[in-house]
């Protein structure tokens, strides 16, 4: 099979989180990058101009690093009619770059911050040889064999300078700091619906939170969108744990899509995971809140969910929580409006669900699993709290 070496090519552009992109006599080039940024820094925003005078004066078989002013990086050749650049991107750490940058070019310090997270977001490559290693290998690809291959550098670069209006930048900052600020807003309603377990409020402020993303900060789309649910589930785990759900659980569900998130390979799955998310984060609001609840319920409470197999008696529970017995049983049922072997047997077949949707262990075993250790009991408390059987319920899920 043969092998498409600008695909090739630009894996390896998103193998080191910088933008790719290769621009022909029949594609009309786009502003790329931070407009805004680029006007506090004075460059000349006529990237179609600039893109055709570099068709003209490039050659092939060289392969130009083009290091600016401002000291960013960008790598480019020409190849046929085409032209293909890879960056913007630094070999330095911000706090090295930006002071001698913003001197140069007679930035002011008003607009340090912002250029401070720009060039925090950039890609930062510490061993350049490599790339254009690795850059100049796919164009020996490309060029017909014998064809001389070499590298060009151009330090210094200057753009066509266009100072703007420093009243008109503030401005324009003050109203990007109002979009994010409006953001941030919409962030504290999502964490309030997830708080609340109200699942249905929380997909349609979900809905509102995907329009308000903040600026992309690596060339990888498919990257961008596992940042973005990344911070979904750290709301949502934050969200949690204001509706006073017990830490152990909050940590394990977590991880659980931490590890999801990170493994999956396509934005398909990134959105059944994100509302996996949702769903279960809402169930562990509404199974496991301890909200408004006295210290002592609580520690019962907490209690029964990680000890399921254990004695769960009233008298055995008080004991373990050193706590009256009678006092226990009388402020369990004022806070639950329901009575603690009622809490204790509800919470048993709810556990046993996933076992008998997820397995094929015999009831007996699932049964046991959960604490209860004659079949026949389980069965009749299923069928109470369930309107079913242990056995229809299993059918059921699997699609009998």
């Amino acid at each position: 099979m043969e092998i498409d070496v600008f695909d090739q090519l630009k894996g390896t552009a998103q193998a080191f989180g910088l933008m790719y992109h290769r621009y022909d006599d029949r594609t009309s080039p786009e502003n790329k990058g931070d407009l805004r940024i680029y006007r506090i820094l004075g460059m000349d925003l006529d990237f179609e101009t600039n893109i055709t005078t570099a068709r003209e004066l490039c050659q092939d078989g060289i392969l130009y690093i083009v290091i600016d002013r401002y000291q960013l990086y960008r790598m480019s050749f020409k190849y046929e009619k085409s032209i293909v650049v890879l960056g913007p991107f630094v070999t330095d750490v911000t706090e090295d770059i930006l002071p001698g940058v913003m001197e140069k070019n007679g930035i002011s310090v008003i607009f340090q911050k912002e250029l401070q997270e720009y060039y925090n977001g950039l890609p930062l490559v510490k061993d350049l040889a490599v790339l254009e290693s690795i850059v100049m290998m796919h164009m020996r690809y490309l060029f017909d064999q014998g064809f001389g291959i070499s590298r060009s550098y151009i330090e210094n670069f200057t753009y066509k300078v266009t100072r703007y209006d420093e009243l008109q930048l503030l401005e324009e900052n003050r109203i990007s700091m109002e979009a994010i600020e409006y953001r941030y807003k919409i962030e504290d309603r999502f964490m309030a619906a997830v708080s609340s377990g109200d699942m249905e409020k929380v997909l349609e402020v979900e809905k509102e939170l995907s329009n308000h993303r903040l600026a992309p900060r690596v060339a990888s789309q498919f990257r961008n969108n596992q940042n973005a649910l990344i911070i979904l589930n750290t709301l949502m785990r934050r969200a949690v744990q204001n509706a006073d759900v017990h830490p152990a659980h909050i940590d394990s569900l977590s991880t659980d899509f931490a590890n999801k998130i990170e493994t999956v390979k396509s934005n398909a799955d990134l959105k059944n995971i994100s509302r996996e998310m949702i769903r279960k984060y809402c169930l562990l609001v509404r199974n496991h809140s301890l909200t408004g609840h006295s210290e002592m319920v609580r520690d019962a409470m907490n209690y029964i969910d990680f000890n399921l197999t254990e004695d769960l008696s009233l008298n055995a529970i008080a004991e373990k929580i050193s706590v009256n017995a009678s006092y226990l049983s009388k402020q369990f049922k004022k806070e639950n409006e329901k009575t603690l072997t009622d809490y204790v047997n509800a919470k048993r077949v709810y556990t046993s669900l996933k076992y008998l949707a997820a397995t094929d262990l015999p009831v007996q075993s699932v049964a046991e699993l959960v604490g209860i250790y004659d079949e026949n009991y389980f069965s009749r408390l299923f069928k109470k709290y369930q309107q079913t059987t242990p056995s229809k319920y299993r059918s059921l899920m699997k699609g009998e």
